[in-house]
């Protein structure tokens, strides 16, 4: 099938601008295969992220059509079913876009610093009382692990940073993504802080209270760790340390 991609360009300090490219793909092709392509054949100016190519790593996340997708993940097939089943009409031409919510380095190249600084605000290791004491283990049951499965699962990839309303209105808000790993360490039966870091996250705007609803993380997120769900969890987590019943 014939794909018109409308590709969102911009170099350091100029205006940007969109270039039209037109490939003909089958429609199990991915869309890295699809920008590789456009690279290695029509444009090899064109910059964007790529690493793993298993939607592990998280670097190829782009918008399509102003929705973010892991573009290794996603098909055309894929991509097209989702627009339609959303009312987007698409015509067999897609937008590529980099992640909003993050300045522009070239065409789809995101700067990350503010993301992964967001990211050590809430400091996103785990608080183990017995990490001096190497010699002994801190073991989880089954049970206690499950837990953490769905909250374990973010890549952080930045989908969710770049769909979110509050994080472009509030600077100072740590982010979905901040909070939904936070709260797998409240979750961890290792980690020792979850009181304080509740505490934490219950203090002004930065936090859970920062957050204004829009859903539109968990709408984002291609690993279903919903993380606007994680956030409304902390909230009663929260709740019930003010003021246990």
């Amino acid at each position: 099938m014939q794909i018109q991609f409308k590709i969102y360009r911009q170099q350091p300090n100029e205006t940007p601008t969109f270039q039209n490219y037109s490939l003909e793909v089958e429609s199990n092709t991915t869309i890295l295969d699809c920008l590789n392509q456009i690279k290695w054949e029509q444009d090899g100016s064109l910059a964007f992220r790529k690493n793993c190519r298993n939607a592990i790593c998280g670097s190829c996340a782009i918008r399509i059509n102003n929705r973010p997708f892991l573009a290794c993940k996603e098909n055309i097939s894929t991509v097209f079913t989702w627009l339609e089943e959303n009312n987007y009409v698409h015509t067999n031409e897609l937008t590529i876009q980099p992640l909003g919510n993050l300045p522009v380095i070239k065409d789809l190249v995101v700067d990350m610093t503010n993301f992964w600084d967001d990211l050590e605000r809430i400091y996103p290791y785990l608080i183990d009382q017995r990490q001096n004491k190497p010699e002994q283990e801190n073991l989880q049951s089954p049970d206690e692990r499950k837990q953490l499965t769905k909250t374990a699962n973010c890549i952080l990839c930045a989908a969710c940073y770049s769909d979110c309303d509050a994080k472009g209105k509030n600077a100072d808000f740590v982010g979905p993504h901040a909070l939904a790993k936070s709260h797998r360490l409240i979750l961890d039966s290792r980690d020792s802080e979850s009181s304080s870091r509740l505490e934490q996250h219950s203090e002004g705007t930065k936090g859970v209270w920062g957050c204004n609803g829009c859903r539109m993380c968990n709408i984002s997120c291609p690993m279903g760790v919903d993380p606007m769900s994680q956030i409304e969890e902390m909230k009663v987590r929260i709740f019930d340390l003010l003021d246990p019943l």
